[in-house]
């Protein structure tokens, strides 16, 4: 079982968000990835859409809506939001980029974001099938047209209502100077070792993103890869302590690079897992041996390895006919309070 310092549990009633806070929606999508924030403003910033109707789907259950679109609209509409303002795509697998020709259907979408041109081609000859994201990719750029996109690099950096996004990543390539607070030597870099196992070219392209709110600071890394991390931690650490990350590549095991991890040290891991897809035993084990001693929260029991989990407090959903959701709201001196959908149970953070 997981440590739970520096976090306190506690059944809390509902308290209401501070005017200044963050606030960020972990939706459940089955092992797909959909993570809305929402400003203070009621602006709004979309990272990812999960899987296309008909994929990722569990069972289904009377009152739960079961694709992806259709939990991140019900999501957004439950937090006020009546618009999506800005989409970002981190890369063009289906589990990604899948759900937003549906949800442009249910809830209207301003800009988009993402890392250009697909990377990831079928071989010479083959057809593509209709997931492979040379189908994706030309689908996606039918859906956007006519709407605002911007396509970032490393280092582009993009404002909204105070929110601040940095692009890490982008493209396979990663930033050349260190953000603020970095710069120092990359901690556990004489072991880190890339993995062969990409799981396709977009993976380790993936667009990634070091959010800042005030003081707070979340690490955003899409599908990246062993790869991709350890330039970011070794030689230099490039991105400096953050309070937040998402485990990278839903938590799987060509990822979760421990010199990255013990570099940026954050206080709060969440696994964008389902059932079946990632949280994988290698990986929660070495999150859970991290000696800062991080809070780790899923968004599913793993039905491959339940060993690997973490204590049911923080899992959002024990089965599959549940869509439970992590709240999380994030003050701008950088305390994070993450909120179990599926318990009301509360993680303040005190720090």
């Amino acid at each position: 079982m997981i440590a739970r310092l520096p976090i306190v549990l506690a059944l809390l009633l509902a308290a209401p968000v501070p005017a200044r806070d963050l606030r960020l929606i972990a939706i459940d999508v089955e092992g797909g990835a959909a993570n809305l924030y929402i400003t203070p403003g009621g602006k709004s910033l979309l990272i990812d859409t999960g899987f296309p109707a008909g994929m990722g789907e569990p069972p289904g259950a009377a009152g739960i809506a079961v694709s992806s679109a259709q939990r991140i609209a019900a999501a957004a509409r439950n937090a006020g939001l009546t618009r999506i303002d800005h989409v970002l795509i981190s890369h063009y697998h289906v589990d990604h980029v899948g759900g937003l020709f549906e949800l442009m259907a249910l809830i209207p979408v301003g800009a988009v974001i993402d890392h250009g041109v697909n990377r990831e081609l079928s071989a010479a000859g083959a057809t593509p099938g209709p997931i492979a994201p040379a189908t994706t990719y030309p689908r996606y750029i039918a859906a956007i047209a006519g709407k605002p996109r911007r396509q970032l690099r490393a280092g582009d950096r993009v404002w909204i209502d105070g929110l601040e996004l940095t692009a890490v990543a982008s493209d396979g390539e990663v930033i050349t100077r260190p953000l603020a607070g970095a710069g120092g030597a990359g901690i556990a870099c004489a072991t880190a070792a890339d993995e062969a196992r990409d799981g396709g070219e977009e993976n380790w392209r993936s667009l990634g993103v070091r959010l800042r709110w005030g003081k707070a600071r979340v690490l955003s890394l899409g599908d990246a890869t062993l790869r991709l991390e350890n330039r970011l931690a070794c030689p230099r650490d490039l991105i400096g302590p953050v309070d937040l990350m998402f485990a990278s590549n839903h938590g799987s095991a060509n990822a979760g690079s421990e010199a990255l991890l013990r570099t940026v040290q954050p206080r709060i891991i969440l696994v964008s897992n389902g059932p079946t897809k990632g949280a994988d035993a290698a990986v929660m084990e070495r999150l859970k041996s991290l000696p800062f001693r991080p809070a780790v929260w899923q968004l599913h029991v793993v039905m491959h390895s339940a060993a690997a989990d973490v204590a049911p407090d923080y899992i959002a959903n024990l089965d599959r006919t549940t869509a439970n959701n992590l709240m999380l709201t994030i003050s701008d001196s950088g305390k994070v309070r993450v909120t179990n959908q599926r318990t009301g149970l509360v993680a303040a953070d005190p720090n």
